[in-house]
């Protein structure tokens, strides 16, 4: 999925909750999660190749009470409830779904997409969700909107300064541009509406910011060849890890904003 585009298992967390609260109605819940693919099932959940609609439905009717994204990369588990299968499914995703009953036990939901076709004939993505059984111990441990706020404010600053030391404009001219914007919080082409209309607005406002990093980041990260030598692709990925750490955190902290 393109970086610009949220992650699938971001959407099904915060609709999901919003569904469970009585704040969106399933069609909607659909829509928005498969917005940007053509079909979407559930498998695992006793009854294989259930449609989405079906499969949140009997999330529910097992006492699910809320959804939460967890967005995790090697050597940081950001989320995870432990070792098993849902954690080795979901680090090797880059992401899933924790839906859990009030006392913690529930399922986890990790994304697989498969496109068919060619770019001549066009392209049909499908995705399908696998469940695994999973135990959530203790309260939600974050991170949360303030510290993802402080962390972006920070990441912001070193990240102006990291590539500019790197010289990383002479790499790819863009990269420029996409830091001045992100330096004056401009919002072109930023999708606002993808969070549920009560989640607070500090949350769509990391999105943003989360979002336009992930920008300068995907950006930097884009082959430039002879222009790089060993020593400044190393250095660049080091920087791009650290950023790329800080874009995860904001993203859990904004699609987990459950109103209070």
């Amino acid at each position: 999925m393109s970086p610009s585009l949220p992650p699938r298992s971001a959407l099904l967390a915060c609709w999901t909750t919003a569904w469970l609260a009585g704040e969106a109605s399933l069609p909607e819940l659909v829509d928005r999660v498969a917005a940007h693919d053509d079909a979407h099932t559930v498998t695992g959940l006793w009854v294989d190749d259930l449609g989405l609609d079906q499969g949140v439905a009997r999330l529910r009717a097992e006492g699910v009470t809320r959804a939460r994204l967890v967005l995790p990369a090697p050597g940081d588990p950001l989320g995870l409830p432990g070792p098993g299968a849902f954690t080795q499914a979901a680090l090797t995703a880059g992401e899933g779904v924790l839906a859990v009953r009030e006392g913690g036990s529930g399922f986890g939901l990790v994304p697989a997409a498969t496109s068919h076709g060619s770019e001549l004939d066009g392209t049909v993505t499908t995705v399908v969700w696998s469940v695994y059984g999973v135990e959530v111990a203790g309260p939600d441990q974050g991170p949360f909107l303030h510290e993802a706020e402080h962390d972006l404010r920070l990441g912001v600053v070193e990240a102006a300064r990291a590539l500019a030391d790197l010289d990383v404009a002479r790499w790819n001219p863009e990269i420029g541009d996409a830091l001045q914007d992100l330096r004056r919080s401009a919002r072109r082409g930023i999708d606002e509406d993808e969070l549920p209309g009560s989640w607070p607005p500090r949350a769509r406002e990391v999105l943003v910011t989360a979002r336009q990093l992930a920008g300068v980041i995907s950006l930097a990260q884009q082959d430039v060849g002879g222009a790089v030598d060993a020593s400044e692709a190393d250095a660049r990925d080091r920087v791009l890890r650290d950023l790329a750490r800080v874009v995860r955190r904001a993203r859990v902290a904004a699609y987990n904003a459950v109103p209070a």
